[in-house]
C-alpha cells in the first residue's frame, strides 16, 4: 500500500488533505475482535469470578469496545485539509463537519513523543504545546518504522511545507 492510499490523501493545486489515523484502522478492527473474543471466553468462566470482579471486567471491556468503535467509525475519518488559497487549515470530522482550526502561515509541525513512540503533531506557532493535532501515525525505533517515517517525511511533510511556503511568499508580497 502506498502512502497516498494509506493516509487517504487528496491533493489539488492549492490544497492537500489527509486522514492521519487511517493507518491504525486495521489495528482497531483486530483490537475489537480480540475484545469480543475475550468477552466470549470470559462468559464461559463467568461462574469462577465473583460478582464485583465480573462487573469490573465487563465495564472495562465495554469501554474498550466503545473506544474501538469510535476509532473505527469516527477517528479514522478525521481529515486535515491544508488550503493555501484560503490560508487556512481545516479539520473535518463526521461529528462536527468542517471547521477552520488555524492559519496556514502560523502552523508549526513538531515531534511529540509518548511512551516509547512518537508522531508528528500540528499546532499554531504560539500555542503548539497547549493545543495540537496528530497528523501522522505513531513511529518507533526499528527499520520498518524508519521506512514509514521516511516515506511520510518525503511525501506528506514536503507537500505541507511547499503549500506553507507559497502562502508565506504570497503574504510577504502583499505586505510590501
Amino acid at each position: 500500500m502506498n502512502i497516498q492510499e494509506k493516509y487517504n490523501i487528496e491533493e489539488t493545486l492549492n490544497t492537500f488533505s489527509l486522514c492521519p489515523k487511517k493507518p491504525s484502522l486495521a489495528m482497531s478492527w483486530w483490537f475489537l475482535a480480540g475484545i469480543i473474543a475475550g468477552i466470549l471466553i470470559l462468559s464461559f468462566f463467568d461462574h469462577r469470578l465473583d460478582e464485583a470482579m465480573r462487573w469490573a471486567i465487563y465495564i472495562l471491556m465495554g469501554y474498550f469496545v466503545l473506544h474501538s468503535l469510535y476509532d473505527i467509525q469516527i477517528g479514522s475519518k478525521i481529515r486535515y485539509t491544508f488550503d493555501a488559497k484560503e490560508n487556512a487549515v481545516y479539520k473535518s470530522s463526521p461529528l462536527r463537519g468542517k471547521r477552520k482550526i488555524m492559519k496556514m502561515d502560523e502552523i508549526v509541525i513538531f515531534v511529540h513523543s509518548e511512551m516509547g513512540s512518537w508522531y508528528y503533531a500540528l499546532g499554531a506557532q504560539k500555542s503548539q504545546f497547549i493545543k495540537s493535532y496528530i497528523i501522522s501515525e505513531s513511529f518507533s525505533s526499528g527499520k520498518k518504522s524508519e521506512t514509514k517515517q521516511e516515506a511520510y517525511e518525503n511525501f506528506v511533510l514536503m507537500k505541507i511545507e511547499k503549500l506553507q511556503s507559497s502562502v508565506i511568499k504570497k503574504t510577504e508580497t502583499l505586505n510590501q
